[in-house]
């Protein structure tokens, strides 16, 4: 389970990876409707999400409302480093949890509100991390497109890009 995961995780931050490099510093202030995160909101989202698994592997719950907010990052540099911070944590986080904890439960809340209980961490780490990552990166490549910036491939192909000869 341990290295299935693991290799999951990699190849998808290696895909999102390919998605913040398209973008440029003036792209943060893209919005597309009033009711969209604004891409400033939604990259900072994205990179943000690989350090759920540290807390995933450190603990069995993670209380959102005890998380300090951190200022986001407004800019292509500061975003790719905040991203690769969190990836190399999160694979330090993988590489130490023992193989016998991916089926621990863990439990997510934010003060009162539980969104869920005691749920194997293997499933928390590949819904709230790899799945969770996957659905916002399609979304950012909606706003690459809405911008006429190239849309990377994540696995085959996309209009600009092909990963097959």
């Amino acid at each position: 389970m341990k290295e299935s995961i693991t290799a999951n995780f990699e190849q998808e931050m290696n895909t999102t990876r390919r998605f913040f490099d398209v973008i440029s510093d003036e792209f943060f202030a893209y919005q597309p409707h009033e009711k969209s995160m604004d891409a400033a909101k939604l990259l900072n989202h994205i990179a943000r999400i690989p350090s759920f698994i540290t807390a995933i592997a450190g603990g069995s719950s993670l209380d959102f409302s005890k998380v300090p907010p951190s200022e986001p990052a407004t800019t292509k540099e500061a975003i790719i480093e905040l991203f690769e911070t969190n990836v190399t944590q999160a694979k330090e986080a993988l590489n130490q949890l023992p193989e016998a904890q991916f089926t621990d439960a863990w439990t997510l809340k934010n003060g009162e509100t539980t969104y869920f209980k005691d749920v194997p961490k293997q499933d928390v780490i590949r819904n709230l991390v790899i799945s969770h990552t996957i659905h916002h990166r399609a979304q950012l490549g909606v706003y690459l497109r809405m911008n006429n910036l190239k849309v990377p491939a994540s696995y085959v192909a996309s209009a600009d890009e092909s990963l097959i000869g």
